[in-house]
C-alpha cells in the first residue's frame, strides 16, 4: 500500500511540473487570420487574428547578426492601448515564451527589450532593458534599440532614453528554430495591439546621429544598409505572412542545449521503474531482466509521450522530442538500477525478482 501511494504521488508530481502553469493555449488550431490595415493603409493593424511572421528571411537575419555580434532594431508604430501585458510582443524572434533571440515588447506604458547573448539566459531576461513611460496612444512613434557589444540603448523619436543596460556577449547561442513574428509569439498568448508602419533590422549598432536622421527621414551617406526591412505601406512585404500559431513538437536546437533541463528530465524518471515495480502485486512483478527493462522503458515512454502531447495545449510549454528521449533514458536507468539491486538481493535469497 505504501509503494502504491508513493507511485501515485510520484506521478502527480510529474504531472504538476509537466503541465504548470495549467493554462490552455487558445490558438492550437488557428492558422492565422487575414492582414488588416489602418484607415489609409499606411500601417498594418495588429489585432486578434492579425499577427504576422516572416516566412522567408528569418534564417538570413540570424546568420547576419550572429556574424556581426551587434544589431539595431528600428520600429515605427502606434500602440493601441496602454493596458497591455505579458509583455505584449511587438517584434519577436523567438520559439516560445521561454526561448528567444530577441524581443521588443510592451508592458503597460513601458518598453521591454530582451536580447539573448552568450552572457544571458536563453530567454534574454537576465539582464534585459526595461524603460518605463515610453508608449503614447495619441501619436505615431519611432523606436530604435541598439546593441554594440557592451550596452543596449533605446531611442524614442530620435532621442536617447536615459535608461541603458550594460550587456556583453555575442549571438553564437541564438536558436535556429525560432520564428520572426510581429504582434505575438509563435505559440500565441502574447498579443500586442496597435499599428506597425515599418520594421528594419541592421547588423550593427547605429550611432546617435544616425538614429536622429532616420527619425527625420533624412538620407544618410553612407547608407546604413539594412539586413531586413519591412515597410507596411499599402502592401504586405515579401515573405511576410499571417502568423500560423503553433505549439507542436520541436526538435531541440543543440545550439541552445540546456544541460540542467536535460538532467532534470533524466533524473525525474529514474524512480519510475522501482516505484511501479514495488507497487505491483508480488505475483505479477516481472521476473526476467528483459521484462523489467522493456516494461519500464515502454511505460516511461508512454507517460512522457502523453505529457508532451498534452503540453501542446498548455501556455508556455512546447513539446520536445529531446524531453521524451531524456525521460526514456531516465526510465531505462531506473530499470537497470532496479535489476542490479534486485539481482544482488535475489542472490542472497531474500527477494524473488
Amino acid at each position: 500500500m505504501v509503494f502504491r501511494l508513493a507511485a501515485v504521488v510520484y506521478l502527480l508530481m510529474l504531472g504538476y511540473f509537466a503541465f504548470k502553469p495549467f493554462r490552455l493555449v487558445p490558438h492550437c488550431f488557428d492558422t492565422g487570420g487575414t492582414v488588416m490595415w489602418n484607415a489609409d493603409r499606411t500601417a498594418v493593424r495588429i489585432a486578434p487574428g492579425g499577427a504576422l511572421e516572416d516566412k522567408r528571411d528569418s534564417a538570413r537575419l540570424r546568420n547576419a547578426l550572429v556574424a556581426s555580434g551587434k544589431m539595431s532594431l528600428e520600429v515605427v508604430l502606434r500602440t493601441g492601448s496602454l493596458n497591455q501585458s505579458g509583455p505584449a510582443r511587438i517584434v519577436s524572434y523567438s520559439r516560445d515564451p521561454m526561448s528567444r533571440n530577441f524581443t521588443l515588447a510592451q508592458e503597460g506604458n513601458g518598453l521591454a527589450f530582451r536580447l539573448r547573448t552568450t552572457s544571458t539566459d536563453l530567454n534574454g531576461m537576465l539582464p534585459c532593458l526595461v524603460v518605463p513611460g515610453v508608449f503614447d496612444t495619441s501619436r505615431r512613434q519611432h523606436l530604435v534599440v541598439t546593441y554594440d557589444g557592451t550596452t543596449v540603448r533605446l531611442y524614442v523619436d530620435g532621442v536617447a532614453s536615459p535608461g541603458a543596460e550594460a550587456l556583453t556577449g555575442g549571438f553564437e547561442n541564438w536558436g535556429r528554430d525560432h520564428a520572426l513574428t510581429v504582434g505575438d509569439e509563435a505559440t500565441g498568448e502574447r498579443l500586442w495591439l496597435g499599428e506597425i508602419y515599418r520594421i528594419v533590422l541592421y547588423d550593427r549598432a547605429l550611432a546617435t546621429d544616425e538614429v536622429k536622421r532616420l527619425y527625420h527621414g533624412e538620407t544618410m551617406e553612407p547608407n546604413p544598409a539594412a539586413v531586413v526591412e519591412y515597410a507596411f505601406n499599402g502592401d504586405v512585404p515579401a515573405g511576410m505572412k499571417p502568423l500560423r500559431y503553433r505549439n507542436l513538437f520541436v526538435v531541440s536546437d543543440l545550439s541552445i542545449f540546456d544541460r540542467s533541463d536535460c538532467l532534470a528530465n533524466i533524473f525525474g524518471f529514474i524512480p519510475l521503474a522501482p516505484l511501479l515495480f514495488f507497487a505491483l502485486p508480488v505475483a505479477v512483478r516481472p521476473r526476467k531482466f528483459v521484462a523489467v527493462v522493456v516494461a519500464s522503458v515502454l511505460l516511461g515512454g508512454a507517460i512522457s509521450g502523453l505529457f508532451e502531447v498534452v503540453q501542446r495545449y498548455i501556455v508556455g510549454r512546447v513539446p520536445s522530442v529531446l524531453d521524451i528521449a531524456c525521460n526514456v533514458l531516465g526510465s531505462l536507468l531506473g530499470a537497470l538500477i532496479l535489476w542490479s539491486v534486485g539481482s544482488k538481493v535475489r542472490n542472497r535469497g531474500r527477494l524473488n525478482v
